[in-house]
């Protein structure tokens, strides 16, 4: 099998999914700290699906109050626009692929909110801004999707590979030549997100070998191992990160309080896949 570059790749249209006008409008507000709330709540207005499952986030018993918000302009008042900001970003995001052949996008997305979550409780322990651990979390699987959905039948491989236990990243470099992180930094390049998103994305799997280190992307790389983790207990786990844990000022009892919130409670982002 021969390898693709990144820019053979994303040469082809149909692996760069689109994304609507007001998810591109959000994107573009995370490099303008001047950004007027109230203007973007209008243009989000504008895309009745989007502002409908936003509303539907808003209202909801993680984040509502007693009365329910009517507008996205409501909702922006209350909830301020990071967090408005990264609401839509899913609402836009968990449709730019109807179905994908032979994968489980409700458990991809599923997965990918609660590793958000993990990012955004987590963060309370670093200089990291919550909800922009969260956006990264949200997205940092993002690469393995565009594969599956661009490659069908080279996904099956991988797939096939590491369920016969080769590690994933192995797999990826001998079958495409480049990991999802790479792809999903890509894509989150192309989309113009700013670089701290774009270096979480790409130094996730690695946070400790690479320059500069991002305390995002070691956020989402512990946050990915809690979720992956299946016997939690008082005891750490031998496995248990602990040269990033200490960088990250993360104890066993921290991290293991926030994986059971996350287990027991899941994502209210969930919600926008019924």
């Amino acid at each position: 099998m021969s390898k693709k570059s990144l820019e053979q790749f994303f040469s082809r249209p149909q692996n760069l999914p689109q994304i609507p006008q007001v998810v591109k409008d959000l994107i573009a507000t995370f490099n303008d700290p001047d950004t007027d709330v109230r203007t973007v709540a209008g243009k989000i207005g504008k895309d009745a699906v989007i502002t409908a499952k936003t509303l539907r986030l808003a209202n909801s018993a993680r984040y509502g109050r007693s009365r329910q918000v009517a507008t996205v302009t409501e909702a922006s008042v209350r909830l301020g626009l990071d967090v408005l900001r990264n609401m839509v970003l899913a609402a836009g995001l968990v449709d730019i692929y109807p179905s994908v052949p032979h994968f489980d996008l409700k458990g991809f997305w599923r997965q990918s909110f609660n590793v958000g979550e993990l990012c955004r409780l987590l963060a309370a322990k670093s200089s990291c801004d919550s909800e922009l651990s969260f956006t990264c979390g949200m997205l940092h699987n993002i690469g393995e999707l565009i594969i599956h959905a661009a490659e069908p039948d080279l996904a099956a491989e991988l797939d096939e590979r590491v369920s016969a236990g080769e590690a994933r990243a192995y797999a990826e470099h001998a079958v495409l030549g480049f990991t999802y992180a790479e792809v999903g930094a890509e894509l989150s390049s192309r989309w113009l997100f700013p670089d701290v998103i774009q270096l979480a994305i790409r130094n996730q799997r690695v946070p400790l070998l690479a320059e500069p280190f991002s305390q995002y992307a070691a956020l989402v790389y512990m946050a990915s191992y809690l979720e992956r983790l299946e016997d939690a207990g008082e005891d750490t786990p031998v496995d248990w990160p602990l040269q990033l844990a200490i960088k990250l000022n993360i104890d066993w009892a921290f991290a293991l309080e926030a994986k059971l919130k996350v287990r027991d409670e899941g994502s209210a982002y969930s919600m926008l896949l019924e």
